[in-house]
């Protein structure tokens, strides 16, 4: 690939974004960790039990929405063992199932979207992966994160396909490479180099960065050539757009440089 001029995507997350967003750049480009009003921001947010609030129940702690908020953090330099951190991964692993899935509460069915739908495999094997993946980052229960690797490693077919959405297939590969389930891994990132085609910038910037957290190279097809297509998806204007609506676009682009930096593109 060209070298590319990222100062126009910085521009624009400093023109329009938020606080939060704001630190996740600073992390991004300088490391300089989270200043201390948007760490109180995390804590003034994270509810008693270690959770965080969705927005189709605001007085819930939703297993999906404390996974995106422990992405935000971390990306914010927030430290994987700080308390806010060991709080709700412990909320995580009270709320893993025996047999090491997750789901959602079902006094919640009628408010859940359907990624977090009660009751539906497809939201259990997303929110397993999720929760599994993030776990499995932290390293601070890792029997949590081998039960949620083996609960995945039940359901997927031999090419590879997991009966969910496209989404739980990174998490799931990312959490087996972290694992060592090789074989499922590699099954799995093979099926989803066939499916980059049908990704939204947000959704190859979010492929990218858990597999390469999870330790996936930069050269595995899936991952170059999510980041291949990414740089093609790139606005005129130099940032990158959001299939969520405009006001999701500073967030995507944040993504987007973090997925050039995870794969050795961003100085």
């Amino acid at each position: 690939m060209d070298a590319l001029d990222l100062q126009p995507a910085i521009e624009y997350v400093n023109q329009r974004g938020t606080a939060v967003e704001h630190a996740r750049l600073r992390y991004l480009l300088h490391g300089e960790a989270a200043p201390a009003d948007v760490r109180e921001q995390f804590l003034q947010s994270q509810r008693s039990d270690g959770g965080w609030a969705p927005p189709w129940a605001p007085e819930y702690s939703s297993l999906d929405a404390t996974c995106f908020q422990l992405a935000l953090a971390d990306q914010a330099g927030i430290d994987r063992r700080a308390p806010l951190f060991i709080d709700a991964v412990r909320f995580l692993a009270e709320r893993q199932r025996p047999t090491g899935e997750w789901e959602e509460e079902a006094a919640e069915a009628a408010t859940a979207p359907p990624w977090a739908a009660p009751g539906e495999t497809d939201a259990r094997l997303y929110l397993t992966a999720n929760c599994g993946f993030w776990v499995a980052m932290t390293g601070l229960v890792p029997s949590a994160a081998r039960d949620a690797a083996s609960y995945l490693s039940y359901h997927v077919r031999e090419d590879g396909q997991l009966p969910s959405f496209l989404q739980t297939h990174w998490l799931a590969a990312a959490l087996w490479q972290q694992r060592g389930l090789v074989d499922e891994a590699t099954k799995t990132l093979a099926y989803l180099a066939t499916r980059l085609d049908d990704l939204s910038a947000g959704n190859l910037a979010w492929l990218i960065i858990a597999l390469r957290e999870g330790g996936v190279p930069a050269a595995d097809p899936a991952v170059s050539g999510a980041l291949n297509r990414l740089v093609a998806l790139r606005d005129a204007a130099g940032h990158w757009p959001s299939d969520e609506g405009i006001e999701n676009s500073v967030h995507v682009t944040i993504e987007a440089l973090k997925s050039l930096q995870l794969c050795g593109r961003l100085s």
